[in-house]
């Protein structure tokens, strides 16, 4: 065959791609070598029905109460706090429904952030719609914290249920959730907190009623999600949690893995202000492109340490994601809320900002000096050549 020889200093080495640099975390993080493991283990020994009475039943069953113990561990709860759904927007949903099924004799009105996430806005809107619900959305200000005033009074007043988020996972502001929880309480108020994208990233609030987060928040599986319960909480799922499984038949492979993943993520030393030091360099860097007709969302400094979001003008959020995936950066586009990055932001048009086009970064724990350095290189390049 023709050609061009190769020396034999140069046979036998293979010349490979950069690694792609994910800085899409909240869509996923590959699962370590032990996480895998376990998932692999109890995919193989867990396979059968755990409602069983037979041997294999028995220790399937055995197999998602150790999950369920480790997470609780992890967390500092008891076990019979912890649920398992299959996701964070099954979570939320079986969760308000079932507070919102105890407490509609008292009150049928539901109070709403106006940036929760769609899961739980459309969960509301099928209250609304079918269970003669009304709501109360609390709006809030330019860096999409919860106007507080608004959301006390409101507070003050029966309800069925608070919907309030610990931090919002698509522009990384926190919100006043320990004053909010406190008020609500004072006045008998049920609170459901989505927490999507604190576990492992931020703390949790040491007091809570209900709390909702997907185990890809912290490298387990995506196909699971936990919901975290005060004592005090009386609700009513659709179905009867089988050992502590929300719905449907519980894949316990999954809730293994996300047992070890947390207890994986809480050995680590934490990755929280090394995130955040990167954060804030991208933040001083887009700050300088503005007149590329690029703009940060979200409060600068009260805020979850590895999320940012920033709009641009001029541009399709999807080309550039497609673009910078030429370049092997994974980015997301759009709402948190949604994989279809034709929708406008809720949360961004709630803010006041331009809602149509946007970019979001959700760092992994391992992220490098040397890969924001590289999506710094890359983002005005990859701009120019779609606009």
């Amino acid at each position: 065959m023709g050609g061009v020889p190769i020396s034999p200093r140069y046979a036998g080495c293979v010349v490979t791609a950069p690694a792609p640099i994910n800085l899409d975390a909240l869509a996923g993080i590959p699962m370590t070598p032990g996480v895998l493991t376990a998932w692999q283990s109890a995919a193989e020994q867990g396979f059968s029905d755990p409602a069983r009475l037979h041997h294999v039943g028995r220790h399937a069953g055995l197999l998602l109460d150790s999950a369920r113990a480790s997470i609780a561990q992890s967390l500092g709860v008891r076990s019979d706090q912890i649920f398992f759904a299959s996701s964070a927007p099954d979570g939320l949903r079986v969760a308000i429904t079932g507070i919102f099924r105890t407490r509609a004799a008292v009150s049928r009105r539901i109070i709403a952030g106006a940036v929760e996430s769609m899961a739980v806005l459309n969960t509301v809107s099928g209250l609304v719609e079918h269970s003669g619900a009304s709501v109360t959305s609390i709006p809030v200000n330019s860096w999409g914290e919860l106007d507080l005033d608004t959301a006390l009074a409101a507070l003050g007043e029966p309800a069925a249920l608070a919907c309030l988020q610990v931090a919002n996972a698509e522009v990384g502001t926190r919100q006043p959730f320990s004053q909010l929880l406190a008020t609500a309480r004072s006045h008998g108020v049920p609170v459901v907190a989505d927490t999507s994208g604190v576990i492992s990233h931020d703390p949790l609030p040491a007091d809570f009623d209900v709390l909702v987060a997907p185990a890809r928040d912290w490298g387990g599986p995506p196909g699971v999600a936990v919901v975290i319960t005060h004592p005090h909480i009386r609700w009513r799922p659709e179905e009867a949690p089988d050992r502590g499984w929300i719905g449907g038949f519980p894949d316990i492979p999954a809730a293994v893995a996300a047992a070890v993943a947390l207890e994986e993520s809480r050995t680590e030393a934490t990755s929280a202000d090394l995130a955040r030091q990167h954060i804030q360099v991208v933040r001083e860097r887009l700050n300088s492109l503005a007149h590329l007709g690029l703009q940060c969302a979200g409060a600068p400094d009260n805020r979850l340490p590895h999320i940012l979001t920033f709009t641009i003008s001029g541009a399709a959020a999807g080309e550039l994601v497609t673009e910078l995936d030429k370049r092997g950066i994974y980015v997301a586009a759009g709402s948190a809320c949604t994989s279809d990055n034709r929708m406008p932001s809720h949360v961004l048009q709630a803010m006041g900002l331009p809602h149509e086009s946007s970019i979001r970064l959700s760092l992994p724990p391992d992220v490098s000096e040397r890969q924001i350095e590289q999506f710094l290189t890359e983002l005005p390049e990859a701009l120019a050549s779609i606009t």
